[in-house]
């Protein structure tokens, strides 16, 4: 079964007690829809990823079984040793191709487009960074590192990322020299100047040390959240392919097969007469993005996102049992779920008609007994309610957005200035 079926509802508990903390603490580290976004490209990853995972396992145990070099026993702790470093020094060169090739740069930029940071951020994963990464893990496969032994490493490597996005731990002594920690991981994820392009480890932040891509917090300037090109979006879809839609105008715009391959593979932000300048930000003015929202829209964003999460979770757990267009199937309906909601944080016009028709359009599928896969007459007959009261609460968001200032104008945003 997949693990993500275990640690999701983890990593969710985390992030509630997150929010409890920081509210207990009167730290202002959470902007609902922006958590509602990050979750909602979480569900998109996981949903796209999954099959893509499973090819590069296969990928993976094929090279192993035709190429390995060496014959490991899974009982000795060498091997594990062994690859836990190989894969801790893989993930720093995939993590920086990351950063400094803008191609691979659209697949991991969906990471960084929150100015935000705490535990959902880490939720916000990419769709397509499994499409190149699984490259920079191959030596491990040449010197015939057991496939089970790859997989439980590289999980236990996500595992421990998760707990470095927040910002109620401060630095760590000792710690920040060896290990990745929330301190030097909130420097990876700012646009000052100091922190781009730094402290890209995993586990262990001892590659940054040894290549020279280290830096430290700095208590005297705060870090600001986000990429040098804001996404301004809610949108999952956007957040995946914005930079993506990027590099395809830059390579028809620019003149001559050079400039166009070099575009593509340069690092973020090339042009021509060099790399584009940093623009100036001051940590004690920062303007986020954001759009109004009212008691009913963030009661129905946090309701609707919980929901859907749980859709999400029970197609984790069947989908090894469904047939592949089955699956697919139920995975894009997680899809769709995602962007109907950030339609209707997003304040379209026809965001919450879109999510009221979905929501009527998956009480008749229950009530008609065509589900993807059975369920429960209880879960059934609670899924049923749900979507009755969803029906309802959309009726008062609607209502409550047509009195919100900002909504005459469908997909414009309300800049808000915030204090770090």
């Amino acid at each position: 079964m997949n693990a993500l079926v275990y640690a999701v509802p983890v990593f969710v508990g985390l992030i509630l007690l997150e929010v409890l903390a920081a509210r207990v603490m009167r730290r202002d580290i959470y902007n609902l829809n922006d958590a509602v976004t990050s979750m909602n490209i979480g569900i998109m990853s996981e949903v796209v990823r999954s099959t893509v995972k499973l090819l590069t396992v296969v990928i993976y145990a094929v090279v192993v079984q035709k190429l390995g070099g060496f014959s490991w026993d899974m009982k000795s702790p060498w091997v594990w040793i062994l690859a836990f470093f190989m894969y801790d020094f893989g993930y720093y060169w995939a993590h920086r191709a990351g950063h400094e090739v803008s191609l691979l740069w659209g697949a991991h930029v969906v990471h960084h487009n929150s100015e935000e940071f705490n535990l959902s951020t880490a939720m916000r994963q990419s769709s397509t960074n499994q499409v190149f990464y699984w490259i920079f893990y191959l030596p491990m496969a040449l010197v015939g590192i057991p496939v089970q032994v790859f997989v439980i490493i590289a999980v236990a490597s996500a595992v421990y990322q998760f707990w470095v996005h927040t910002r109620l731990i401060g630095k760590l002594g000792w710690m920040e020299r060896i290990f990745s920690t929330p301190s030097n991981h909130r420097c990876h994820h700012g646009k000052n100047p100091y922190c781009l392009d730094r402290n890209y480890g995993g586990t262990l932040i001892i590659w940054d040390r040894m290549f020279g891509t280290y830096t430290e917090e700095r208590d005297d300037e705060p870090v600001v959240y986000g990429t040098l090109t804001p996404i301004n979006s809610w949108n999952p879809v956007w957040a995946n392919f914005k930079h993506y839609v990027h590099i395809g105008a830059e390579v028809f715009r620019l003149k001559g097969w050079k400039n166009k391959l070099t575009s593509v593979f340069a690092p973020p932000g090339w042009t021509p007469q060099g790399l584009l300048p940093h623009p100036e930000i001051d940590p004690r003015h920062v303007v986020k993005f954001a759009t109004p929202s009212g008691p009913w829209q963030r009661a129905y964003g946090a309701l609707a996102c919980a929901v859907v999460y749980i859709m999400a979770l029970h197609w984790l757990t069947v989908a090894s049992d469904l047939s592949v267009p089955v699956r697919v199937a139920y995975g894009l309906v997680n899809v769709v779920a995602a962007l109907c909601l950030s339609s209707v944080i997003s304040l379209r016009h026809w965001g919450v008609l879109l999510e009221a028709l979905r929501a009527v359009l998956v009480f008749g599928a229950l009530a008609a007994n065509i589900w993807f896969t059975p369920i429960s007459g209880v879960a059934q007959t609670l899924a049923m309610v749900g979507l009755v009261v969803s029906v309802f609460m959309l009726m008062k968001v609607r209502a409550e957005q047509r009195g919100l200032h900002g909504y005459p104008q469908p997909g414009l945003a309300a800049a808000a200035v915030v204090q770090p």
